[in-house]
């Protein structure tokens, strides 16, 4: 007897060879081009449109709510801010870190209005004024920029005003406790002269702080898109400029010169096998995960900030391992949307698509496949990607583990797919892969020592400026970890 898995298994395969042979991947591009923006108000937390005249609620921190609408123009300005493409997959991406962000200028309003602290429009409007001089821009075309965007500037006012909010808070609640004393400086200096002729790095970061275990993933998962998205062709400073965590983030993450001990095990075995140009990370920390850039190295105590003479290393193209197709197991479910008639196609692809905004995981794919009544809608079982259409394994090897994939259209419906367990073992790598990504991770060499010139030793002056703002920013990041373990912050998205 046949098992009704293996029914629904033939029955995924068949209707997924139909819909893709009718063009299912060309409807999809089609539907990037001609998906209109996303309008403030009436937006889920993926940046497409939602129906119906209720705001939806993304975040409730103490008595404040975030809308759906606020983190969909967050996140378009985010997108612009760091010259990354706005599209529905870039604005997924980014969700995740800007909803935290939000939450964090909440807190920070809050904490502020608690002190007293409040932000003049004045200086508001004087902060987004020196914005636009440093992007070449007059206030009405730094207004036309972000309509373009579909960007209110009340967004932009808001972020504006949390900043100047928490620089205010933290001049009253911590700088002013900042005390370094003789002591300090002078084991900073003996520090300092004991790393002289070892390498340093200049270094910028993008931190993502981590709280608590249940934020670690998240974080990570971050990171690693942030990067992708640098990758992509998205600039560093202005991707360390919107979306990290740490004071550098106005500097454009950039951290100056790194010496060995000042960061922590972690980063200088990161930094040690680093070269000049390399984004490296991301690197986990007690306080979190950085994505560093060396822009360049030398020895400590050497004058200028040229960067040393590196030795010639051949161009090694380092081997992608590639997943072992013919082991592949995914654990996958599915929606089928058949049309009843050619004239009802256009309705059901549109029911589809508006289906497809509303998944929000494995269990609520579940319950939307039984409530649509078809037969051959639900769980799909354990299925082996090699016996799977071509275009439809690639597809279930790549979509995130619990989202749904786009909506596939065919000539007999639309039909949407969820993977939520995903076995996929990778080949194993050929000597000659081996040997070709020990020679990519192979660790740069030593710098010269230093010659000529004695060392050029910091002033105590400077000493004490670089312990200041390590304290800090230490103590900063201790605020807000306190502010957010104290709130009440209901995420529902």
């Amino acid at each position: 007897m046949v098992s009704l898995r293996t029914v629904r298994s033939a029955v995924v395969m068949a209707t997924a060879c139909v819909i893709l042979a009718s063009g299912g991947s060309a409807g999809a591009a089609e539907r990037a081009k001609s998906a209109p923006p996303a309008q403030g108000g009436a937006s889920s937390a993926a940046g497409g449109a939602v129906g119906g005249a209720v705001e939806r609620i993304a975040a409730v921190v103490n008595e404040d709510a975030i809308s759906q609408s606020d983190v969909v123009a967050r996140a378009r300005l985010s997108l612009l801010n760091a010259g990354m493409p706005d599209t529905p997959d870039a604005r997924q991406r980014v969700l995740p870190q800007v909803l935290r962000q939000l939450v964090d200028e909440r807190l920070q309003l809050q904490e502020a209005k608690r002190l007293g602290i409040s932000i003049p429009s004045q200086e508001i409007d004087q902060a987004i004024g020196r914005i636009a001089e440093g992007v070449r821009l007059s206030r009405p075309q730094l207004n036309k920029l972000l309509a373009e965007h579909n960007v209110p500037v009340s967004t932009l006012n808001e972020q504006v005003r949390a900043t100047l909010a928490w620089q205010k808070v933290l001049q009253r609640r911590i700088r002013q406790e900042i005390m370094i004393g003789d002591e300090e400086i002078d084991a900073q200096l003996e520090r300092f002269k004991a790393a002289i002729g070892k390498p340093e790095y200049l270094v910028a970061e993008i931190f993502l702080s981590v709280d608590s275990p249940d934020q670690d993933d998240q974080a990570r998962r971050t990171a690693e898109r942030l990067m992708e998205e640098i990758k992509r062709g998205a600039n560093f400073a202005a991707v360390a400029r919107q979306f990290s965590q740490s004071a550098a983030a106005a500097n454009n993450g950039d951290l100056g010169w790194v010496r060995p001990g000042e960061m922590g095990g972690e980063i200088d075995s990161t930094l040690a096998s680093s070269r000049p140009g390399q984004m490296v990370g991301p690197v986990r920390t007690a306080g979190g995960y950085h994505v560093l850039l060396v822009r360049a190295r030398r020895a400590v105590g050497s004058a200028g900030s040229e960067e040393l003479p590196q030795a010639p290393r051949p161009a090694v193209q380092r081997p992608v391992q590639k997943i072992d197709v013919a082991k592949a197991k995914v654990h996958m479910k599915q929606i089928v949307l058949p049309s009843p008639s050619p004239e009802a196609l256009k309705a059901t692809h549109a029911a589809a698509e508006k289906l497809q905004k509303t998944i929000k995981g494995c269990g609520d794919f579940e319950e939307k496949a039984k409530a649509t009544g078809v037969p051959e809608s639900g769980d799909m079982g354990t299925v082996n990607v090699k016996d799977l259409p071509p275009q439809l394994g690639q597809l279930v090897l790549q979509i995130p583990i619990g989202r749904p994939s786009p909506v596939l259209k065919g000539q007999g419906g639309a039909l949407i797919l969820i993977v939520c367990k995903r076995d996929a073992p990778l080949l194993p790598l050929t000597p000659e892969e081996k040997a070709q990504l020990e020679a990519a991770n192979a660790p740069p060499p030593p710098p010269p020592p230093v010659k000529g010139e004695p060392a050029k030793l910091p002033s105590r002056e400077d000493i004490e400026q670089e312990l200041v703002a390590e304290r800090a920013e230490l103590l900063s990041r201790r605020y807000l970890r306190d502010l957010r373990r104290s709130a009440f912050v209901e995420y529902r998205v």
